[in-house]
């Protein structure tokens, strides 16, 4: 009986090892790789809802328990970061992009999902790290599809993240705006976008987005001296939400020999980054490998905003037209105004409507700002249709609404020859507040507002040039007309009637040098160059 017994112990003993043994093998596995709690995916601040009116959060909940498709995403670690979350609205649809990630520090993957003009789910579709990495490097997808799922993930990890460098990017994506050619590098600040540019095909929805790219055009790809002007320039892209049907596959191109994406650029070889950031975010750079452009000057700045985008080869033959129509005024009173407007994909285009004392811009949300010319016999800047309509108009259109200018340029006789001519050029830019324009913003104007700066600006310009009040401190001539002085204290005057004091930056061009125009402490205009 006692050996019976001892023999039982022995083998319980045995049995009781193993099971601890698989239980520890199992808990290991469990932690090794951990699950998310999906009870908990669709938790989010009320402050989420708050920004589209829209419960997006609770519409997809509804969904997964329809569909559950929480269950067959790819990634199974990352929970939304739901206050990321980008809404595109076009006619009849709505896009969401909502980032994933499982250590708050980097994206896991992105889910997308397109709902009709009903707020109905019409598809949702996961991408993960691993997915982007196979469309991307794939010879047998289209290069237009594999550049905008690279970019589209490019776009949420600098919003969810602030993350402006990326790397390993096929030598055939982003060609010509890499710094770094053999790793596939590339770096993008102030990324902007523009409902008014979203478009939709079935569950599938594009839109435009604009951004800052790190990049030397005048050495080349990959040969940055830290020039300010020409290693900043500003290029576009489509962003995609992409749902395809069922299981269909991604859009294959259309070449016929060998998948090298087209154009005759290299096939999307996998670059191999020794900085690659450790885990699965393969487009992300360790911090130490980071290049730096950091030449002690801020790109934020209104000076060198303005020199860059005065080195802009479309904006200089912009100017060029605006000067020759200056001069035209001076010797032809018919002559009358006409402008351009710079739009977010590098290109220019002239204003809708040009008039004897008037450019009008039917669509200013495709710019980031314009020039035009006022005439001879006119007033020589900006009006308070210049400010309030026109900059106010492209500064609403941008995320950093800074980034917006507008450029005035005017001729006139002067006593300094061979010519007798000389241009006045000034340049202004919004540094208010965004929630300031808009509908409901303060600086929205009405036509009844609008008629009452123009009234106000006029009767200011003959308290300026009445002798009797100012002497000849403001004009430059017997005629009466306004000098230097006289014209931008006129342009700080118009800014007070408006209400947009310290809110609208004043720069004079001369001679290639851009000066800030502020007031003195007696409130007399004063010059100072950029550095």
């Amino acid at each position: 009986m006692t050996k019976k017994m001892i023999s039982w112990l022995s083998i319980l003993t045995v049995l009781l090892t193993l099971l601890w043994s698989c239980h520890n093998e199992d808990f290991a596995k469990g932690e090794a790789e951990p699950q998310r709690n999906n009870t908990n995916f669709f938790k989010y601040a009320t402050s989420v809802t708050a920004k589209s009116g829209v419960d997006y959060v609770s519409i997809l909940e509804a969904y997964n328990r329809e569909k559950d498709f929480l269950s067959t995403m790819p990634d199974q670690k990352g929970m939304p970061v739901w206050d990321k979350m980008q809404v595109v609205d076009t006619e009849t649809s709505t896009g969401l992009m909502i980032p994933l990630s499982d250590d708050n520090e980097t994206m896991s993957s992105v889910l997308f999902a397109t709902l009709d003009d009903e707020n109905s789910i019409i598809g949702v579709k996961d991408y993960d790290n691993k997915l982007l990495e196979n469309i991307v490097y794939s010879e047998k997808i289209d290069k237009d599809f594999r550049e905008q799922m690279f970019y589209t993930f490019m776009y949420m990890d600098n919003k969810t993240f602030g993350n402006e460098d990326f790397t390993n990017i096929p030598k055939d994506l982003f060609v010509g705006k890499k710094y770094n050619n053999e790793y596939g590098r590339i770096r993008i600040k102030n990324l902007t976008t523009s409902t008014a540019t979203a478009q939709q095909n079935g569950k599938m929805i594009w839109l435009q987005s604009c951004g800052v790219y790190w990049q030397c055009s005048h050495h080349g790809e990959g040969k940055c001296d830290n020039c300010m002007a020409k290693c900043h320039v500003n290029i576009c892209y489509d962003l995609v939400i992409s749902v395809p049907d069922g299981d269909a596959s991604f859009p294959i191109p259309n070449t016929s020999g060998g998948g090298d994406g087209g154009g005759g650029a290299p096939g999307p070889q996998p670059p191999k980054d020794p900085c690659t950031l450790s885990g699965s975010t393969f487009y992300r750079i360790s911090q130490q490998c980071i290049e730096h452009d950091d030449t002690g000057i801020d790109i934020d700045d209104p000076c060198e905003k303005t020199k860059n985008m005065l080195t802009r080869p479309n904006v200089q033959q912009g100017i060029t037209d605006v000067k020759a129509q200056a001069l035209q005024t001076l010797s032809n009173i018919n002559t009358g105004e006409i402008g351009f407007k710079e739009k977010k994909d590098g290109t220019i285009a002239p204003a809708d409507i040009n008039s004897a004392h008037k450019v009008i811009y039917n669509d200013v949300t495709d710019a980031i700002g314009g020039y035009h010319n006022h005439t001879a016999q006119g007033t020589h800047m900006f009006s308070p249709q210049d400010i309030g309509d026109t900059l106010l108009g492209f500064a609403a259109a941008q995320n950093n609404v800074s980034d917006a200018y507008f450029g005035m340029i005017a001729a006139e006789w002067c006593n300094c020859p061979p010519s007798n001519k000389q241009f006045l050029h000034y340049v202004i830019q919004y540094t208010g507040a965004a929630s300031d324009l808009g509908i409901g913003g303060n600086y929205n104007f009405t036509a009844a507002q609008m008629k009452q700066f123009e009234n106000k600006y006029l009767i200011k310009v003959r308290e300026l040039t009445n002798t009797s009040l100012n002497g000849n401190t403001y004009i430059k001539n017997n005629a009466g007309d306004l000098n230097e002085k006289g014209l931008e204290k006129l342009f700080f005057e118009t800014l007070k009637n408006m209400n947009l004091n310290g809110k609208v930056n004043l720069q004079r061009i001369e001679n290639g040098i851009v000066n800030n125009v502020t007031l003195d402490s007696n409130g007399i205009p004063i010059g100072t160059p950029c550095p």
